[in-house]
């Protein structure tokens, strides 16, 4: 009696809701992946910008340095 009453029964769907659904769901996957591409850019960007600080202390350090032994020479031969 069960089995009959499956096998009677039918499935008529919209094809359009099914595609609406579809549409919208790879809409938001394709947003959901511009979003990483862009977070990734700044990470990236925010990295290289990080990267060129030290590269600027060491060369302010180097000069501090070279400027006190210039002093300190200066004043050992005056």
């Amino acid at each position: 009696r069960i089995e009959q009453g499956l096998k009677s029964t039918s499935i008529k769907a919209d094809s359009t809701q099914i595609e609406k659904i579809v549409d919208s769901h790879l809409k938001k996957l394709e947003l959901d992946q511009i979003s990483h591409q862009e977070n990734r850019k700044e990470l990236l960007r925010k990295i290289k910008h990080t990267r060129t600080i030290p590269n600027w202390l060491v060369i302010l350090a180097l000069l501090l340095f070279l400027s006190q032994a210039f002093c300190i020479v200066f004043l050992l031969l005056r």
